[in-house]
């Protein structure tokens, strides 16, 4: 690379002597076609020379102001500035100045970029890099002007405004977050939201979620109550919004209403309501109450003579059927023929089977009462079963776990799941399989009767628990409604899906301890009967 050669002409001006010719040709190549204005100035402070950009920036030929002092483009009241920085580059400093420059038609805003030129040890002029910066500095204005605007908007805002970055820690606050969280902005800032300690350790799994909704781009509103730094309960209504710089999710706003007062206004209100209701409620269960108490004493006393004179005129001669079967059996042991054999065993089977139909209205009609044994759910379903005829083509699988005890009335809850398994193997006339689990859930056992059977329709559905409705031949209907007193006696709850040709699952739960409250020194319970008994009755 050659060398520079700078000398003063006898005119002032400073000019290129390039000792390598290519060199000199590609130095002024760029010298001239410079994105920013470029000039040299004398160690005097006039100009020497000036590229195309210059003139372009000015509005002057360059053969305007080539040789003359650079004062000439500087207002005057910037012109001690523009000498300061003079004098700094010929003492060999590089100085960077904002400068305002008069142009053939106005004056603009520039950022000059001054370094001396030295030769052989000696500073024998000034190059300087012009670059007209009045629109940045007019939309930098712009830009601390709104930025003024929106912090006092962001300070004086009603709400709570709170900037996070995308770590979750505080960037900005409000004073408005100050009042409400109760603490300084020194407490709050650098801090992880969910560590300020206003929030309960129980709203910190949904903050969070609510955090990674917003940080992949979902809205999200929140509802919370948070205790402040001076203890008291604040209520706020929180959305979030994100900020994005270039398109990309810089930070995130999140705005917080205190609606305190609101809330604690509509509990009142709701309180008040609450308390209107109870009182009308109230008011009509008492005058409901006086007018069933007067209906219920009418159709229990005559319930109660239906059942005790069904009990009595129907069982006396049931009592002498039997007797009389008996005697002719031992009567006719030796020389019965099949058929007179089969004939007794029908009467004794039918006289069973009419026993069973008013033990069943006589059980339905009366209040139920409980004692309690503790077992278990394996001991349950293994002595039910023992009571079932099961058929060779019907599989009973027992699967109920052994370890789950609790406390019911055995004999009755054996009858709820008697009665089940047999309505499933009834549903079962051509074989099949009854798949029978418990399970403890929530305080309860959970017991699962499913079988392969024919199933229901919807309409059968719904009536199947309706006291004397039945689908067979023979029964009253009242084998599941009594199932149903059984188990809502003691607090649980039978439940029933079904699909024609798919089968039938019957769901019985039974709290692990009595929920019903017991008799004062004993473990007695009584259940009312079925208030809707009576209308049912006369209807049947």
């Amino acid at each position: 690379m050659g060398r520079v050669d700078l000398e003063n002409t006898n005119k002032g001006q400073v000019e290129f002597f390039l000792k390598d010719k290519p060199f000199a040709d590609a130095f002024k190549c760029l010298f001239e076609n410079a994105g920013d204005a470029i000039y040299l100035l004398d160690n005097h402070g006039n100009f020497v020379s000036a590229n195309r950009k210059a003139e372009e920036l000015t509005g002057f030929r360059r053969e305007d102001f080539v040789g003359k002092p650079f004062r000439k483009i500087i207002p005057m009241r910037r012109l001690p500035k523009a000498i300061r920085g003079f004098l700094d580059v010929i003492r060999g400093k590089e100085t960077k100045l904002e400068l305002e420059l008069k142009t053939s038609k106005k004056t603009i805003l520039a950022e000059v970029t001054s370094n001396p030129l030295i030769v052989e040890g000696k500073i024998v002029g000034t190059l300087g890099i012009v670059r007209d910066i009045t629109e940045r500095k007019k939309m930098e204005q712009a830009l601390r002007e709104s930025e003024e605007k929106f912090r006092k908007i962001f300070e004086n805002a009603s709400d709570s405004l709170i900037y996070l970055d995308l770590s979750g820690r505080i960037a900005d606050v409000n004073q408005k977050t100050l009042e409400v969280f109760g603490g300084s902005k020194e407490e709050l800032l650098g801090k992880h939201f969910t560590r300020v300690g206003v929030f309960s350790f129980t709203e910190v799994p949904k903050l969070l979620s609510n955090f990674s909704k917003i940080l992949s781009g979902k809205e999200s509103f929140t509802n919370l109550w948070i205790k402040n730094k001076k203890g008291q309960k604040r209520y706020l209504k929180c959305s979030s919004a994100i900020m994005k710089v270039e398109g990309k999710i810089a930070s995130i706003l999140v705005i917080a209403r205190d609606s305190t007062e609101r809330k604690e206004m509509e509990k009142r209100l709701e309180e008040y309501s609450q308390h209107l209701e109870e009182l009308v409620e109230r008011r009509t269960r008492q005058l409901k109450e006086a007018q069933e108490k007067l209906i219920k004493s009418e159709r229990l006393a005559a319930i109660g003579q239906v059942a005790s004179m069904v009990g009595h005129d129907l069982r006396n001669p049931l009592t002498g059927i039997i007797g009389a079967t008996y005697y002719l059996k031992r009567k006719l042991e030796s020389d019965e023929d099949q058929t007179t054999r089969e004939m007794l065993e029908l009467i004794e089977k039918s006289v069973q089977y009419s026993d069973i139909i008013i033990k069943d209205l006589l059980e339905y009609s009366r209040e139920i009462k409980l004692e309690f044994t503790e077992t278990t759910a394996k001991s349950l379903l293994k002595e039910a079963l023992m009571l079932v005829e099961v058929p060779a083509n019907v599989k009973v699988v027992d699967e109920t776990q052994d370890k789950q005890k609790l406390e019911v009335d055995v004999e009755k809850t054996k009858r709820v799941f008697v009665n089940i398994v047999k309505n499933a193997i009834d549903a079962m006339p051509h074989g099949g399989k009854l798949m029978i689990t418990s399970k403890e859930s929530n305080g309860n056992v959970e017991f699962t009767l499913a079988d392969t059977g024919t199933g229901m329709t919807q309409e059968v559905m719904e009536k199947i628990r309706t006291p004397f409705f039945t689908t067979k031949a023979k029964g009253m209907g009242l084998g599941l409604a009594i199932c149903k007193r059984i188990v809502e006696a003691h607090g649980g709850e039978l439940f029933v899906q079904s699909k024609v040709g798919k089968g039938t699952t019957f769901t019985v739960t039974l709290p692990l301890s009595p929920k019903v409250k017991k008799e004062k020194g004993g473990e007695k319970i009584w259940v009312n009967p079925p208030e809707f008994l009576l209308s049912t009755t006369t209807k049947a």
